[in-house]
This record gives C-alpha cells, sequence and structure tokens, in this order.
C-alpha cells in the first residue's frame, strides 16, 4: 500500500513527460535547421542572381511601384481628354520656346559691338527662360505625368542642361563688359549657336512626341507602364544562372587571385610546418633548460587575437617607421616597400601566416612526440646513431602521420587566406594585370579569392558576384578534400 502511494506522487510530481518534451524538441531541432540551412541556401541561391546594393532588399519599394502602376494606367484611363488637352498645350507653347531660341540665335549672329544692346539680350533670355519653365510645369505636373515617358523626359533633361551651359557660358564670357569687345562676341556666337541647334532638335523631337500621343493615347499610356516596369525590373534579382562565373573569369583579375592564393599556399604552408615541426623536436629534448616555459610563451601567438597580432606586425613593417622594413631594406640593398611592392607584401604575407600557424603545427607534432617509445630512441643511441640519423630514421617516420594531418588542415586554412592580406595593406599593391589571354587590368596584385569575394561585395556592392566567388573557393576546397581523402584513404589503404 505504501509502495502504491509512493509510486501515485512520483507520478504526479513528474512535471516533464514524454509528450511535453517532444514537443519542444521537435520545434527546437526545426528552427534548429532552419537557421542553419536557410542562410547556406540563401547564399547559394545568391550566387547565381544578379543581386546588388540597388535591388538585394527592395521587397517593400517593389512593392510600392507595383501599386503605382495600377494606380496610373487608371488614372491615365480616366483622364485622358485632360491629359490630350494638356499635351496640345505643351506642343503650342514648345514652338512659341523653339521661335524665342531662333530669335536668339539671328541675334547672336548679327549682333557688333556698336549695336549690342544688353536690354535686347536680357529680354530674349527671358522668353527663352519663360518658355522652357512653362514646359517644365506642363511635363512635371501630377496631372499629366508626362515625365514617365522615358524620351520625352531625358529630351527635356537635355534640353535644360544645354540651356544653362549656354547662358553659363554668355555669364562667363561677357563678365561686367558693358560694351564686349569683337573677340568676346565671337566666343559667344561660336560657343552658344551650337548648343541653340541642338536645342531646338531636341525641341522638335519632343514635339514629334506630342503629336505621336495626341493620335496614338495608348502608346503614351505603354510607355509609362513600360518606364514604372523598368524600375520594377532595376529592383528586382534576376537569376543569371552561370552568368556570375562567366563574368569573374572574363577578367584577368579573378584567375590571377587563383593563382597567387596557390602560390600562397606554396610557399606558405611548407615554412609553416618546417617551422612548427623544427620548434617541436627542440622543445621535446629533455636536455633543452626551461622547455616547458619557452614551450608555453611559444603558443602566444595562439591565444592573440588575430586582429591584434597582424596589426601589429603591419606596424613593424610600415615603409620608413617600421623597425622591421628598415632592417629588411638595410639587407636587400633596396626600399623594402608593401604597399608599392607585390612580392614585399607577399613575403610578407608568409611571414606573418608562419607566425599564426606555427603554434598548431608545434603542438600536433609534440603530441606525437610523446607518444614514441622511449626504447626506440635508446636503442638506437646505442647502436651508435646520432641526433640527425634518429631524427630522420625513427623520429619523423613515427610522427609523419600526425604532421600530415595537421598540414592538411593548415593548407585548407592558406586557401581560404583573408585576414592576413586584409589587414596588411588590403591585397595590395595596385597595379596592372596581366595574364595570357586576358586583357590586362588595373587591380590589386594580392587580393587572395576570398578577399576578392569581398571586395566584391563590400567595395563594388556585386553581391551575386561575390557569392559566385565563394561557390568557386567551396569547390576548389571539396577538390582538395577529395584529393586528400583519395591518396590517404584509398591509396594508402587506410581505414
Amino acid at each position: 500500500m505504501v509502495s502504491f502511494q509512493v509510486r501515485k506522487r512520483v507520478k504526479k510530481l513528474n512535471l516533464y513527460p514524454v509528450k511535453i518534451a517532444v514537443l519542444f524538441i521537435i520545434p527546437s531541432i526545426a528552427l534548429y535547421l532552419f537557421f542553419s540551412l536557410w542562410p547556406l541556401t540563401y547564399s547559394v541561391y545568391i550566387a547565381f542572381t544578379d543581386a546588388n546594393a540597388t535591388n538585394i532588399a527592395s521587397g517593400p519599394k517593389v512593392h510600392q511601384l507595383t501599386r503605382l502602376r495600377e494606380n496610373l494606367k487608371r488614372y491615365l484611363i480616366k483622364n485622358k481628354p485632360y491629359i490630350i488637352n494638356q499635351t496640345k498645350e505643351l506642343e503650342k507653347n514648345l514652338r512659341a520656346t523653339i521661335r524665342s531660341f531662333q530669335r536668339l540665335k539671328a541675334y547672336l549672329r548679327s549682333v557688333t559691338p556698336s549695336n549690342y544692346s544688353s536690354q535686347e539680350l536680357s529680354r530674349l533670355r527671358n522668353a527663352v527662360t519663360s518658355g522652357m519653365l512653362e514646359s517644365a510645369t506642363i511635363i512635371n505636373s501630377n496631372k499629366t505625368l508626362l515625365y514617365y515617358y522615358p524620351k520625352l523626359r531625358d529630351l527635356m533633361t537635355s534640353s535644360y542642361a544645354l540651356t544653362n551651359s549656354m547662358w553659363n557660358t554668355m555669364d562667363t564670357l561677357f563678365g561686367f563688359q558693358l560694351i564686349p569687345t569683337q573677340e568676346t562676341l565671337n566666343k559667344v556666337r561660336n560657343l552658344s549657336i551650337p548648343l541653340i541647334n541642338k536645342i531646338v532638335i531636341n525641341l522638335n523631337q519632343v514635339i514629334l512626341i506630342t503629336t505621336k500621343i495626341e493620335g496614338n493615347y495608348k502608346i503614351f499610356v505603354k510607355a509609362v507602364l513600360n518606364d514604372i516596369n523598368a524600375q520594377i525590373s532595376k529592383l528586382s534579382v534576376h537569376f543569371v544562372g552561370i552568368g556570375n562565373i562567366k563574368k569573374l573569369f572574363s577578367n584577368v583579375k579573378f584567375p590571377y587571385s587563383i593563382l597567387k592564393t596557390l602560390a600562397f599556399v606554396l610557399t606558405s604552408v611548407p615554412l609553416k610546418v618546417a617551422v612548427g615541426v623544427l620548434l617541436a623536436f627542440i622543445f621535446s629534448t629533455p636536455m633543452m633548460l626551461g622547455r616547458k616555459g619557452m614551450r608555453a610563451a611559444l603558443l602566444m601567438p595562439w591565444a592573440l587575437p588575430v586582429l591584434l597580432t597582424v596589426t601589429t606586425w603591419r606596424m613593424l613593417y610600415v615603409p620608413g617607421e617600421g623597425p622591421l622594413a628598415g632592417l629588411f631594406s638595410a639587407l636587400l640593398g633596396y626600399h623594402f616597400d608593401i604597399y608599392t611592392h607585390e612580392w614585399d607584401a607577399f613575403t610578407i604575407y608568409n611571414v606573418v601566416e608562419m607566425w599564426l600557424a606555427y603554434p598548431f603545427i608545434m603542438t600536433v607534432t609534440m603530441g606525437a612526440i610523446a607518444g614514441v617509445p622511449k626504447e626506440l630512441i635508446e636503442a638506437a643511441y646505442v647502436d651508435g646513431a646520432n641526433m640527425f640519423i634518429r631524427f630522420i630514421k625513427i623520429m619523423l617516420p613515427l610522427t609523419a602521420r600526425p604532421i600530415l594531418f595537421a598540414t592538411i588542415l593548415t593548407t585548407g586554412a592558406s586557401l581560404q587566406a583573408f585576414m592576413v592580406p586584409l589587414l596588411i595593406n588590403s591585397g595590395g599593391p595596385s597595379a596592372m594585370i596581366s595574364l595570357p589571354g586576358f586583357k590586362p587590368a588595373l587591380g590589386n596584385t594580392n587580393e587572395m579569392m576570398v578577399l576578392y569575394g569581398y571586395d566584391r561585395a563590400w567595395l563594388d556592392l556585386q553581391y551575386g558576384l561575390s557569392g559566385a566567388v565563394y561557390i568557386i573557393v567551396v569547390l576548389i576546397l571539396l577538390i582538395y578534400v577529395a584529393a586528400w581523402y583519395y591518396l590517404i584513404y584509398k591509396r594508402g589503404g587506410s581505414t
């Protein structure tokens, strides 16, 4: 009886039954998968689009333009008589404005210092300006909506710019002269009359457009809607397939970036591994006094923030200020400059990368050395093998697999080099880049692949192009991993 009551109380105290646990776990897993897979999926999608700063997050603006398009369509159909009447008024005003320009041109052709009249020129200027302003009032009216007609809008914008240029030219040449010289008048004539001719041509084309609108109103409605559609299209993300990848390989800068990244891997990885392995063997021998403290000190680069470490190295190599820059200049016999010399900067990338990565190689190697049986070392020593022979014949073969594993990992990291070139000199210096089969172009000569993608996103604001860069980087890493897996596990016979 007592046992039954205890079980009943325990059952009542069970606050988290299986059903409730499942109700919590399933949504948690779903949310985790969503927030893990969605950014990755979206990034891959972006790589195959023309996403940029204009269209990447333009949903509200597109929705607003879509509503505007529908409202404009209804308005244009409803107010057809009024708009056609205003179009006729515009045509009439433009013809009067053209006549004003023609009178101004005739005056400029005939004027001399003796018959020059600032009042007459001012009167002609007012007539032209008044006609242009009246035309602008009709075109820019929210009731006519003529500014939505692209060609009409472009022609009038060009006409305004040319008119302002003409007046500015006259004001500059005449200055404060009450009676200009013949030379000044000739300059005004030669510069202003060609502008007037262009303006008149533009205004006549606008008249032709107004005539078309009056004769076929549907043309105007279609042009307005097409203008809105063009704005919507500009603000929309479009699928471009492999267009971004083609664009990357049509420019010399990205292939050069790949080659420079591979060159960095071939130089930095052997340097990192050699330094890490050497330090591990040196500070693993019992004959080294204070080796524990030294090993702890050698691990400091691994513990410090990368931003702080690389920035410090950059300060050491600032041309004309950094002590190591001066030392390199003295040793090499020329001005060592990471901001103007491509291979000087590349050398420093390798030095800094070695400093950042050797603690990892050293730690892995020391762990492998700790697992080498001491009996083998002692037996080799008894047999008369010196330190070099013991290192080559015993230590290195027994630690080769862990060292190879660390090398594989650090190679993958070098393929993704980013922080070092970015913080040292932003992947510079800038210079003309050339490769066989490509047109030379100005670019950063040490812009590694990942940095190239970063710059396309944050400097050029071309997010689709940047996404395509990272797709290619991932593919290169996959090829590298597949090759490593085949060589180590398949051909090596390991499981």
